[in-house]
């Protein structure tokens, strides 16, 4: 290993220390050198390379006793001269504050349509397969074999990335 990489290993796990220790103490942001320098784009840039750029996301969390991996990349020609009718239909499933609820308890651990209603989470088993259904139609959740929902393990990451994509920047 070079002294390069080395210097940027380092920097990258004292930034993401910076940031766990601000998010302990209550800050949601921290400024850091690797914020400022755009690191992702300048890996990006000194990859293969893309003619017109791409749109990239992943990332790596552990939630309870599960861990999960995922990066996507797209290039910004498929982004914008392809049809975007089957994201808006994923994007309209969570959009509905009661399954945006339901997901989010879902990202602690699977639950039941019984589960749900018994945290309030929904008004009746009735109520809670219907906004279970359009979870699963839209590809975000599966049944499991024991009978509970969980989320899909390549829809956390994105999942996790829409909602801090809509924060105020």
């Amino acid at each position: 290993m070079n002294s390069s990489t080395s210097s940027n290993l380092l920097e990258q796990r004292l930034a993401s220390l910076e940031q766990r220790v601000a998010t302990l103490e209550g800050n949601t942001h921290v400024e850091t050198q690797s914020d400022s320098r755009y690191w992702l784009v300048e890996a990006l840039e000194e990859g293969p390379g893309i003619p017109d750029g791409s749109v990239i996301f992943g990332g790596d969390v552990t939630i309870g006793n599960r861990e999960y991996k995922y990066q996507w990349q797209r290039p910004t020609q498929f982004v914008t001269d392809e049809s975007w009718e089957e994201n808006i239909k994923r994007l309209t499933a969570i959009a509905h504050p009661t399954r945006a609820e339901i997901l989010r308890r879902l990202l602690c651990a699977p639950a039941s349509a019984s589960d749900l209603v018994q945290e309030r989470l929904a008004s009746s088993t009735g109520t809670a397969y219907h906004h279970l259904n359009e979870l699963s139609s839209a590809g975000w959740i599966a049944k499991s074999k024991s009978g509970t929902f969980e989320i899909r393990p390549t829809r956390v990451i994105p999942l996790m990335t829409i909602i801090t994509a809509t924060e105020a920047h």
